[in-house]
């Protein structure tokens, strides 16, 4: 097992835009790939039903992640209680050995960004983000990133995989 912490990119974007789905899928084609993935889930309200089925963390585990932890100003989903929440490379050390992290969330964190956009959830992008690699929209945007549609994950993966330099391994 690799001692170096794994590369990450977040899924960032409005409430309701597509982000768990989208991170689903990526899950599903890294691991079609022969790729160790990991998932973190940030709730900065501390809302989250940690493993419900039919909810994020379960749908993480369910498309193949091979850790899922869930965060919240409160608590580490591995269930440990903490005094202060934990930034995105504290969670990293807890995922050493994978070949990539998939984050939900984090979209103040110094880390690649893919922002997801839906019609329904309102047309403008977040501001200010850092970072911001790709687009995933139901509709044409330019940002100035590529943009993929969301049956285009396929692409999207081989786009982030040339960026991140991920080995094919099957």
């Amino acid at each position: 097992m690799s001692s170096a912490l794994p590369p990450v990119v977040c899924m960032v974007g409005r409430s309701g835009s597509g982000k768990t789905t989208v991170l689903e899928g990526l899950v599903r084609i890294f691991r079609g790939w022969g790729l160790r993935v990991g998932t973190i889930k940030h709730d900065p309200h501390g809302e989250m039903q940690w493993d419900q089925p039919g909810k994020d963390t379960w749908r993480h585990r369910e498309a193949g992640a091979e850790l899922v932890l869930g965060i919240t100003p409160h608590w580490l989903w591995l269930s440990r209680r903490l005094d202060r929440p934990l930034t995105l490379p504290e969670l990293l050390r807890e995922c050493e050995g994978l070949d990539l992290v998939l984050a939900e969330g984090f979209k103040t964190a110094a880390a690649p960004k893919v922002e997801v956009i839906r019609q329904e959830t309102g047309l403008n992008p977040l501001e200010g983000l850092e970072e911001r690699w790709a687009v995933v929209s139901d509709f044409p945007i330019d940002l100035g990133v590529p943009c993929f549609r969301f049956e285009e994950l396929e692409a999207l993966a081989a786009f982030l995989a040339q960026r991140l330099r991920l080995p094919r391994v099957r």
